[in-house]
């Protein structure tokens, strides 16, 4: 049981992850294994938890320390409760739970007083927790931001940058020859692929897999506003893949989507890395309907070492933006980006703030700044529902 005498700097938040799966254990885990940050771990909840298997995790050899507890009753009543109301202030519960498991889970540790969360996209599987989940939220002035990894990320800013940069310049050369420039589209045609070798693992539906990157993606682009995007998509799949397809303005052709959780790899990529589940994130933008290849390619796939130090599989950014390129003219760009770390950083730096201050962040992607994005997500799950459903019946 915890002392009452249990005491941290004012300035550290105290976390606790709830589930130490894949996803906690390999990923979120690495990251509150390092030191010197104004965040500190305190304790692991995790059913099948126990000091041996959390043992053989970098966090666990890291922080040794850490409490480990089995249910939420656990952390409460051996931790939670034998804080004083100012250690109670300074906690913080990351959830790293399947989208089926979050609400419930969330609402026991709102109901004991906690004011920090950070949420694992797409947070919960239907629209209706969601709001649910906001308005609670809202209400008792909790902060809760969503980890969604890209959002935090400069990387995806700057291939907007040069987006813009390039229709600016498509533009100036069309006023010198028409009068009308303004009418014609910015792009021709953008294509992204989020799949993944053995995602079947993770037990979940592919439009709440990988399709939450592939959205969030193509907002902080540029290329789609959730906010104001009120058309249906078209969408189709198959218990392993799911296909979502948008006309959206200023674009010739349009948005294809693509997300496959049972992708089989090239076998020279697998050859290549024969230990790894293989994973396609590519982005394809073309601007003109002539091109054979995309004026700017992105793999956003990085592998990163267990210990989260560094990168043995960078991105790589290609850019063929030059009407007078060949095959051998372009610019490539490798890409390393430790967005785990860049998120906890702005998180924990948005937590020292007020609830209204913390709402207003636009460098914080809150459950409310979250909304349009998760509302999409839950309506492309529905309809590819439907479509399996109407597949089978024709069947």
């Amino acid at each position: 049981m915890l002392s009452s005498e249990y005491l941290y700097p004012a300035s550290i938040f105290q976390t606790t992850i709830v589930g130490y799966g894949r996803y906690g254990k390999n990923y979120i885990g690495t990251k509150y294994a390092k030191n010197g940050y104004f965040w500190e771990i305190v304790s692991i909840v995790e059913p099948v938890i126990n000091s041996s298997l959390f043992a053989d995790s970098i966090l666990g050899k890291n922080k040794p320390q850490t409490y480990l507890f089995q249910s939420f009753s656990q952390w409460h009543d051996h931790y939670f409760k034998h804080l004083n109301n100012q250690q109670k202030a300074r906690q913080v519960i990351e959830i790293a739970l399947k989208p089926e498991l979050v609400y419930e889970q969330l609402m026991l540790y709102i109901e004991a007083g906690v004011k920090h969360f950070i949420l694992p996209k797409p947070v919960v599987t239907n629209l209706e927790e969601m709001l649910q989940i906001a308005e609670i939220i809202h209400k008792h002035q909790i902060k809760a931001a969503v980890a969604s990894q890209w959002y935090y990320s400069d990387f995806p800013k700057f291939i907007k940058r040069e987006i813009q940069k390039f229709i600016k310049e498509k533009k100036q050369k069309l006023s010198l020859t028409s009068s009308n420039h303004s009418s014609i589209p910015n792009l021709y045609k953008v294509e992204i692929d989020f799949s993944k070798e053995n995602g079947l693992a993770y037990t979940t539906d592919p439009p709440l897999l990988e399709l939450p990157h592939a959205l969030q993606l193509l907002s902080s682009i540029g290329i789609i506003d959730f906010n104001n995007y009120l058309s249906l998509p078209e969408v189709s799949g198959t218990n392993t893949f799911v296909n979502a397809i948008y006309q959206v303005e200023n674009i010739q052709d349009k948005v294809y989507v693509h997300s496959n959780i049972n992708m089989r790899p090239n076998p020279a990529i697998k050859k290549e890395y024969p230990l790894w589940d293989i994973q396609e994130r590519r982005l394809k933008i073309y601007f003109d309907e002539d091109k054979t290849l995309p004026d700017i390619e992105v793999d956003f796939w990085m592998k990163f070492d267990y210990s989260g130090d560094f990168a043995l599989r960078p991105g790589k950014l290609i850019i063929r933006n030059d009407e007078n390129f060949n095959n051998q003219e372009q610019l490539v760009l490798n890409i390393i980006d430790d967005q785990l770390l860049n998120m906890n950083l702005k998180i924990y730096a948005a937590f020292q703030q007020n609830f209204v201050d913390f709402q207003n962040d636009q460098n914080i992607f809150s459950l409310e700044r979250y909304l349009p994005i998760g509302q999409q997500i839950m309506l492309v799950q529905n309809i590819w529902k439907s479509f399996k459903e109407e597949k089978g019946n024709r069947k």
